[in-house]
């Protein structure tokens, strides 16, 4: 523990003005200065990581951090670490000296610990930037020790920066459109710069490194407009409105041998009534008024007798007196309980399996024997 105190009092006041001078060659050792922005501009806040690379046995650094008082102000420093990453506790004494741009800066290890080895960041500081121009940080005063406070040779590099005009861009914001959808959900995908703080109704979404962000959101039935927000860091706002469709689900009522059918409660007249097939015992149906109230198209192809289906990426085929059909290109029987089951045409109508149809398309079909109604929801929820 007098150790400790004492290497630090030396860090604080004095930077081992009065430690031996022994020395432990580490001729490759460098400690440098590196930003993390790609671009800094007036008016806005920077960070710039102290490096340490190829070091052995370090366990304490003691430096100053020379700026252009007139170009950039300090804020904070906060630990890096690689002086703690193995859990022992680092102390980190600084002093902030503003009228002459000198930063005094020392970190230590605690305890008996051992030194480090190896490359990695020893602290990060943040400026902002008052003005813009070229200026330089410098390191000066370096000192490094090993555990027996020992010196530890190393090189420094300045670091040279450019302070550009503060940045009006907003940034960009891409927001891929909905499409009409009778989800509950839907999930929004967007892209802007990185960094960016996205919102989409105040709520913030987590943004990727690259820009990408995805947010979960739940509809209502109708318009659903989202006020979405990119804000890069210096405050530059883009603003976008999505609004996205919830549709309504559809019900549609048909009951055997009626021609009334009732779709969400408005009564629509057909040509030709439902009826349960004898030798099968399943309903059929002149199936145009199912396909097209849940907004799907029916084609007819009369030299083979087949009949076409086709909802959003769905699409089945099925012929007059055949058992199989086909979803998406593959055979698939339409009743295997009920193999005698086909499409027909009856007095001139085409009927189909409806249950079959309307199930492989997305519906719930419900049916009651005491009124021989029968309920397509769609889509099935």
């Amino acid at each position: 523990m007098k150790k400790l105190i004492s290497f630090l009092s030396v860090l604080c006041i004095a930077f081992f003005a009065f430690m031996p001078s022994f020395t432990v060659s580490a001729a490759d050792t460098k400690v440098f200065l590196k930003p993390v922005e790609e671009k800094i501009y007036s008016e806005t806040e920077f960070s710039i990581q102290i490096h340490i690379q190829e070091v052995e046995k370090l366990w304490a650094m003691g430096l100053d951090v020379l700026y252009d008082n007139e170009k950039v102000t300090f804020l904070k420093a906060e630990q890096g670490n690689f002086l703690s990453s193995d859990q022992t506790t680092v102390l980190m004494p600084i002093k902030n000296r503003e009228d002459e741009g000198r930063i005094v800066f020392g970190i230590s290890r605690t305890k008996d610990s051992p030194g480090m080895d190896g490359t990695g960041i020893i602290a990060t500081f943040f400026f902002k930037a008052l003005a813009t121009g070229d200026t330089v940080l410098g390191i000066d005063n370096l000192i490094l020790k090993d555990p027996a406070l020992m010196d530890i040779k190393a090189t420094t590099e300045s670091l040279n920066l450019k302070i550009l005009e503060k940045d009006i861009d907003p940034p960009v914001l891409t927001v891929e459109p909905v499409a009409p959808t009778y989800a509950e959900k839907v999930t929004i995908i967007g892209k802007t710069e990185p960094k960016a703080i996205v919102k989409v109704d105040d709520k913030e979404v987590t943004v990727e490194e690259n820009g990408s962000f995805k947010y979960e959101v739940t509809l209502k039935t109708g318009d659903n407009v989202f006020n979405i927000t990119s804000q890069d860091k210096v405050g530059n706002i883009t603003k976008v409105s999505l609004t996205i469709t919830r549709k309504k689900p559809v019900i549609i009522q048909l009951t055997i041998g009626k021609k009334q059918v009732f779709v969400n409660g408005l009564m629509v007249a057909i040509e030709a009534a439902p009826f349960v097939d004898k030798a099968s015992g399943r309903t059929l149906i002149p199936i145009r008024i199912v396909v097209e109230s849940i907004e799907g198209q029916i084609f007819w192809e009369a030299k083979t007798q087949k009949v076409t289906l086709k909802k959003d990426d769905i699409t089945i085929d099925l012929w007059i007196g055949k058992p199989i059909a086909q979803i998406n290109g593959i055979p698939t029987p339409i009743d295997i309980q009920a193999p005698k089951l086909t499409p027909m045409i009856v007095s001139g109508r085409t009927f189909l399996p409806l249950r079959f149809v309307a199930e492989n398309l997305g519906a719930k079909v419900d049916y009651e024997a005491k009124t021989q109604t029968i309920t397509v929801t769609y889509p099935k929820l």
